[in-house]
C-alpha cells in the first residue's frame, strides 16, 4: 500500500461515525475467515483416513468435526456479511453529507460535476469496502497463515509459493500505477459527459471521449489480469512438478497433496483479491484526490492527502 493510498485510508477513518460496530464485525468476519483453512486440513486428514483404512467410527468423528466447523464457517460469516453491508450502507451516506456540508457553488453546472466528484468518490469507497469485507478478509488471513503452514510441511513448496507472492505482488504493484493514470482521465471524462448532459442532449463528443478513454482502461486491465493469471498458472504447474517425484517415490501420499494444493488454491483467491483490492483503493484515492482539487468543495485540502 503507497503512502497516498494509506492517508486516504486514514482520511475515511475520520470521516466514520460507528467505528466500534465496523472493528467488531471486521474481527467477526476475521475469525470466519480461518475455518476455510480448517476445512481443507479437515479434508486432508479423511483422505488420509481412508488411504490408511481407518475404522469407521474415526472417519465419521472426522466428518462431524468437518460438518460442525462448515456450520459454523457458514453462520459467523454470513452474519458478518450482512452487518458489514450495512455498515457500509451507512458510510456513503456520512461521505455524502461531509462532502455537501463544504460545497460552494455558484450554478447548477459547477454543482452537478462537484456532485459527479463526491458520487465517484463515495462508489469507489464503497466497492472498495465491499471487497475487503469479502474476499479481502479471507485473503488477509490465508496470507498470513498459509505460507506459516507450508514452511513446517515442505520447505520447497514454501519457498515457492513466497517466490509466487512477491512476484505477483510486484507485478500488481507496476500495473497499477498505468492504472491510476487511466483512472483519473475516465473519472474527467465522466464529470464532463454529465455536466453537459445537465444543459445539453448534444453530449456526442464527450460520449466519444469517455468511450475512447474506457477503452484504454479495459485494454490496460486485461494486460494486468492476464499477467497475473499467467503467474499464477507458472508457480502451480512448478509446485506440482515439485510434488510428484514426492508422490511418486512415497516420501508424500495422496492427502498431502490435497492439502498442498488445497493452501496453493486458496494463495491464488487470495492474490486475485488483493489486486482487485489496489485496484478498488486506487479508484478511491484518485476520485478523492480529484475531489480535493475541486475548488467548489470546501471540506478537504489536497495537502492533507499528498505532498
Amino acid at each position: 500500500m503507497s503512502k497516498d493510498t494509506r492517508r486516504v485510508v486514514l482520511f475515511l477513518l475520520k470521516i466514520i461515525n460507528n467505528k466500534k460496530k465496523l472493528t467488531l464485525w471486521l474481527f467477526v468476519r476475521f475469525i470466519s475467515a480461518l475455518f476455510p483453512l480448517l476445512t481443507i486440513y479437515l479434508f486432508s486428514l479423511i483422505i488420509r483416513a481412508l488411504e490408511n483404512h481407518q475404522t469407521y467410527s474415526h472417519i465419521l468423528f472426522l466428518l462431524a468435526l468437518t460438518l460442525t466447523v462448515r456450520v459454523v464457517d457458514n453462520f459467523s460469516r454470513i452474519r458478518s456479511i450482512f452487518k458489514l453491508e450495512k455498515i457500509i450502507s451507512d458510510i456513503q451516506f456520512e461521505l455524502h453529507n461531509y462532502f455537501t456540508r463544504g460545497l460552494k457553488v455558484t450554478n447548477k453546472e459547477q454543482r452537478l460535476k462537484s456532485l459527479e466528484s463526491i458520487r465517484n468518490f463515495s462508489n469507489a469507497v464503497v466497492v472498495t469496502l465491499q471487497i475487503v469485507r469479502q474476499p479481502g478478509v479471507d485473503s488477509f488471513v490465508s496470507l498470513i497463515l498459509i505460507p506459516s503452514i507450508l514452511f513446517f510441511f515442505d520447505f520447497k513448496v514454501f519457498v515457492l509459493t513466497v517466490a509466487y507472492i512477491l512476484t505477483y505482488y510486484f507485478t500488481d504493484h507496476y500495473t497499477t500505477q498505468h492504472y491510476a493514470s487511466l483512472k483519473n482521465t475516465q473519472n474527467l471524462k465522466i464529470e464532463n459527459y454529465y455536466a453537459k448532459l445537465e444543459v445539453s442532449n448534444k453530449t456526442r463528443e464527450e460520449e466519444k471521449e469517455f468511450s475512447g478513454q474506457f477503452k484504454k482502461l479495459c485494454n490496460s486491465s486485461f494486460t494486468e489480469w492476464f499477467t497475473l493469471q499467467s503467474i499464477t498458472v507458472f508457480f502451480y504447474c512448478l509446485i506440482l512438478l515439485i510434488l510428484i517425484p514426492s508422490i511418486l517415490n512415497g516420501q508424500k501420499d495422496i492427502a498431502d497433496l490435497v492439502l498442498i494444493i488445497g493452501y496453493t488454491n486458496s494463495t491464488q483467491i487470495l492474490l486475485n483479491s488483493f489486486s482487485d483490492i489496489n485496484d478498488k483503493l486506487t479508484d478511491t484515492k484518485v476520485a478523492l484526490i480529484r475531489l480535493a482539487r475541486s475548488p467548489h468543495v470546501a471540506s478537504i485540502s489536497l495537502k492533507d492527502l499528498v505532498e
